[in-house]
C-alpha cells in the first residue's frame, strides 16, 4: 500500500522536479499566471513543465495533433491544481515535515546524479536555487503524507471473506486447458512467405509426430513469445484464443497434438498438456490477489472523492 501513496506523490512533484532540471533557464522564466487556487499561483513554467513530464517535449511539438495538445495541457493542469489543492489541505491538517525526511529525500534525488557536484551544477545552470529545490522536495513529502492518511485502507482477512461469500459467482473458473503452442508467421512481405511458413510448420509437424519433444520443437520453431518456455502458454479458456485454434484444442484429449491448424496470418500446432473442469476457485487460493485488487480499487476510490471532495471546497480561477 506504501507504494501506491508514494506514486502518487510522486507523479506530482519528484518527476517536476527532474524536468524542471531537463527545460533551459529561458522556459523557467515564464512567469505568466495560468490559474490560481485558493490564491497560490500556477505558472505557465510550471505548466510547461508538468506538460514535458506527460510527454517528451519533442513528441509535443512535433506529432502531436491540436486536439491531443489540448488534451495534455488540460490533463496537466488538473494534476497541477490537485497537487496544490493536496498541499494546501496537508497544511491544514498540520502535515509538517521534518528535516531528517528532508534530508534523506534530498540524498536520494542526489543520488541519481553521477556525483553532487554535477547535481548542483544542474540546478544552478537551469536556475534553480537550492531554496527553491528544497521547498518543491518538502511540499512532495508533505503532499504524500495527506494522501497515505486519506487514502489508506487496511483489510482484514475476516473482510476478504466476508466478500467472497457474498461474491462466490464471481470466483468460478470455466473448463480449461494448459496447453502448448507453436506458431509460424507468414510474413507477406518476404518473397514465397507463406511458402516457407508451410514448410517450416511442416517441418516442425514431422519432428513432433516423429517422436522429438514438443517443447523443444516449439523453442526451436515457433515465432510465439511462448517459445521461451517451450510453448507452454498457461492454462486458457473458451474466448482466449481465436476460434480455429480454440476448436482444435478443446477437441483433444491430453496429451493429443493438434492437426497443422491454417489461418490468414499463419500456422499453428496445439498440444494439450492437462485439462482442469470448471470450478469454484477456494477462498485460501484467491485470498492474496483478492485483498491487492480490492485495496488497490478502495484507494483508487477513496483518492478520486478527495480530489472531488477538495476541488468542490475551492476557489480555481483559470486565466486566459
Amino acid at each position: 500500500m506504501k507504494k501506491f501513496f508514494k506514486r502518487v506523490a510522486l507523479s506530482f512533484f519528484f518527476a517536476s522536479i527532474f524536468t524542471c532540471l531537463s527545460v533551459s533557464a529561458s522556459d523557467l522564466k515564464e512567469t505568466r499566471v495560468v490559474a490560481t487556487v485558493n490564491g497560490s499561483a500556477i505558472t505557465r513554467a510550471d505548466l510547461d513543465m508538468e506538460i514535458n513530464r506527460l510527454v517528451p517535449q519533442e513528441l509535443y511539438h512535433r506529432s502531436i495533433s491540436p486536439e491531443k495538445q489540448k488534451e495534455i495541457e488540460k490533463k496537466a493542469l488538473d494534476n497541477l491544481i490537485n497537487t496544490e489543492l493536496f498541499y494546501i489541505e496537508a497544511k491544514r491538517q498540520g502535515l509538517k515535515v521534518d528535516n531528517s525526511e528532508l534530508k534523506k529525500s534530498i540524498n536520494s534525488l542526489k543520488s541519481s546524479y553521477p556525483s553532487a557536484k554535477v547535481f548542483e551544477d544542474t540546478l544552478k545552470k537551469n536556475g534553480v536555487t537550492m531554496s527553491v529545490f528544497e521547498e518543491k522536495v518538502r511540499k512532495s513529502l508533505a503532499v504524500e503524507k495527506l494522501i497515505e492518511k486519506e487514502v489508506k485502507v487496511s483489510i482484514t482477512d475476516e473482510d476478504l471473506e466476508e466478500y467472497y461469500k457474498k461474491n462466490t459467482g464471481k470466483f468460478k473458473e470455466p473448463e480449461a486447458l494448459r496447453i502448448r503452442y507453436i506458431y509460424i508467421k507468414i510474413n507477406p512481405s518476404e518473397q514465397d512467405g507463406r511458402k516457407k511458413a508451410k514448410e517450416r510448420i511442416k517441418e516442425a509437424y514431422s519432428k513432433i509426430k516423429s517422436g522429438s519433444d514438443f517443447a523443444q520443437i516449439a523453442q526451436t520453431y515457433s515465432h510465439d513469445m511462448s517459445r521461451v518456455k517451450g510453448g507452454d502458454v498457461g492454462f486458457v479458456h473458451k474466448g482466449m484464443m481465436p476460434q480455429d485454434i480454440e476448436k482444435a484444442a478443446f477437441s483433444l484429449k491430453v496429451g493429443q497434438v493438434s492437426e497443422i491448424i491454417e489461418t490468414d496470418i499463419g500456422h499453428h500446432i496445439v498440444k494439450v498438456e492437462e485439462k482442469r473442469a470448471s470450478r469454484q476457485v477456494p477462498f485460501k487460493e484467491i485470498k492474496d490477489k483478492l485483498k491487492k485488487e480490492l485495496t488497490e480499487s478502495m484507494q483508487k476510490n477513496r483518492f478520486e472523492d478527495l480530489i472531488k471532495r477538495l476541488r468542490g471546497n475551492a476557489k480555481i480561477q483559470y486565466v486566459q
